[in-house]
């Protein structure tokens, strides 16, 4: 996920709780107003909006970014997104355009799997 992604998926996250908030208010106000059919659109709006938030909320989590380093090697990061997974490891090993660091590529950066992270593990036995 990218920075611009991740600002996007926390403004829904944000509007689907505003949304969650009103329909409740709704259906505890003025349940006597509105016959089954309404109350039961929007108990069943209430469901896909809860649904979506517990989606969202385990996409907003920290992710661990694996990459490589020029010249061989590999490390990771946690993040919440690529860009600052790539930050962490530039500040923490060096630009990767100097000589005196580790050299981080840049353009290794991605979401670790269990079949990516033991491939990279296998590479210490």
């Amino acid at each position: 996920m990218k920075k611009q992604e991740r600002n996007k998926l926390l403004q829904r996250y944000t509007d689907l709780l505003n949304r969650l908030d009103d329909l409740n208010l709704i259906r505890e106000n003025t349940t006597s107003l509105f016959g089954p059919e309404l109350q039961a659109q929007i108990i069943s709006l209430i469901s896909e909006t809860e649904i979506e938030i517990e989606s969202i909320k385990e996409r907003k989590r920290k992710k661990e970014y694996l990459f490589n380093f020029i010249g061989g090697g590999w490390n990771s990061e946690m993040a919440y997104y690529e860009e600052e997974a790539i930050e962490q490891a530039i500040l923490k090993y060096g630009h990767p355009n100097t000589q005196e660091s580790l050299r981080v590529d840049i353009n290794t950066f991605r979401v670790s799997t269990p079949s990516d992270y033991n491939a990279q593990l296998s590479s210490f036995y």
